[in-house]
């Protein structure tokens, strides 16, 4: 039987990847409409790496006879108004993400359960260094496309 607090963690985080991949499919759209098709295309790779997570996680839950619970979602795609706004948003969601995957770790190392640590590793080892760089990579962006838009 499976401690319930790790159920309990493994149930948000599962619930986090849901709640981003629905983010990134937006983000993709907006991209998409915005000629941006690199960005599309990389936020298209993110979202095929999140359903693969959210499989995961589900298979973890129910192999250990675990309770899986996905929260209903209430999800109106933001109105960005300019590429900038959009890019600082996905930045936010980056940051925040970035937080949760690390929380997630943190919490797996200290439960000690050797089944929990290696799913951990698996789904999130090199991600946490392609969002450190890719989390710097919207910062420069960012930055230089405010440096060429004209001043209000």
């Amino acid at each position: 039987m499976m401690d319930k607090k790790i159920e309990e963690v493994v149930n948000e985080q599962l619930n986090t990847e849901l709640w981003s991949c629905n983010l990134y499919i937006a983000f993709q759209v907006y991209f998409e409409k915005q000629e941006l098709p690199v960005l599309a295309l990389w936020l298209k790779n993110q979202r095929q790496k999140k359903a693969d997570r959210i499989q995961k996680l589900t298979t973890y839950l129910l192999g250990e006879d675990a309770f899986v619970s996905i929260r209903g979602f209430e999800y109106k795609a933001d109105k960005w108004q300019s590429p900038v706004v959009a890019l600082n948003s996905l930045f936010e969601h980056e940051q925040y993400f970035h937080k949760q995957v690390n929380d997630f770790m943190n919490f797996a190392r200290y439960m000690g359960d050797d089944a929990l640590q290696a799913l951990v590793l698996d789904l999130y080892t090199d991600e946490v260094h392609v969002s450190d760089f890719l989390v710097e990579l919207l910062r420069m962006l960012v930055k230089e496309w405010r440096r060429q838009l004209p001043l209000e």
